[in-house]
């Protein structure tokens, strides 16, 4: 069985299994919260993303066309 492996958005040398990922943002976001340029998605805290991208992503989101069909 092979799992998805993502980048952590606060530190491109973390690489995780997808389903570790949503514990490990929760952990890896305290110790980089200096780091305010990024902004987490309101329909799925995995989508990390920079501030400046936000509106574009809230727009094409695929969680937010689920909750909305």
């Amino acid at each position: 069985m092979t799992d998805e492996m993502l980048i952590c958005p606060y530190n491109e040398s973390h690489v995780i299994v997808r389903h570790r990922m949503p514990y490990h943002l929760a952990k890896c976001k305290k110790h980089h919260d200096a780091n305010q340029s990024l902004q987490t998605c309101p329909f799925n805290a995995m989508h990390v993303m920079p501030k400046e991208n936000i509106r574009t992503h809230i727009q094409s989101c695929p969680d937010y066309i689920k909750q909305h069909i």
